[in-house]
């Protein structure tokens, strides 16, 4: 059986492996840094100094923000669970209240509203952080705390709409049963 040496062929292609991949990673990094510098003014196109901005810590109103659309996502949830319990209590197939009902109602309500004013607060909290910023940053907070407000704002658009058709549904109820069970109106004339 007849062998072939291909230590050279092996020693040429590794060579060359090793060289492209030393020259890609190269253009990476220029490429990296000419995308930061587009980004964000006064970097240098130094490798090493690019490393050094990924490292730099968000800004404190950072964790506010995460906080408030943290609170949106349980308003959220628990405007689901109101609207669940609504229809649980106006579909109930018997005429008798249940004040357990009226009261899991009453205590989720509250706890909306309780929730929206703390979001409230917390929006407001962080539209006076604009002082300690830099320009860029106030533009990025300016435009999340208006992102948020808006936010905020639909969800309580959403919630007042709720709360009015819930109290429509049970007017309209009670004049139903009201007109079922009126003893002053008789329901059969006893004069035909």
């Amino acid at each position: 059986m007849a062998t072939r040496r291909l230590t050279d062929a092996f020693v040429l292609m590794r060579n060359n492996a090793i060289q492209t991949r030393h020259l890609l990673a190269e253009q990476e990094l220029d490429e990296i840094a000419d995308d930061r510098m587009a980004l964000v003014s006064g970097i240098s196109l130094d490798p090493e100094a690019a490393i050094a901005v990924t490292k730099r810590l968000p800004p404190k109103w950072v964790d506010g923000v995460e906080q408030i659309q943290f609170d949106i996502t349980r308003i959220k949830q628990k405007m689901k669970e109101l609207a669940s319990l609504h229809d649980k209590y106006l579909n109930r197939p018997t005429l008798d209240d249940s004040s357990e009902e009226e009261h899991a109602i009453e205590i989720t309500t509250q706890e909306i509203t309780q929730m929206f004013h703390r979001c409230q607060r917390a929006v407001q909290t962080l539209q006076s952080r604009w002082r300690s910023c830099t320009e860029q940053e106030e533009r990025v907070l300016r435009n999340v705390v208006s992102s948020l407000a808006q936010s905020l704002q639909d969800q309580s658009t959403q919630f007042r709409h709720a709360q009015s058709s819930y109290l429509k549904r049970m007017k309209n109820r009670e004049e139903r049963s009201k007109h079922f069970f009126d003893t002053s109106v008789p329901l059969m004339d006893d004069g035909e």
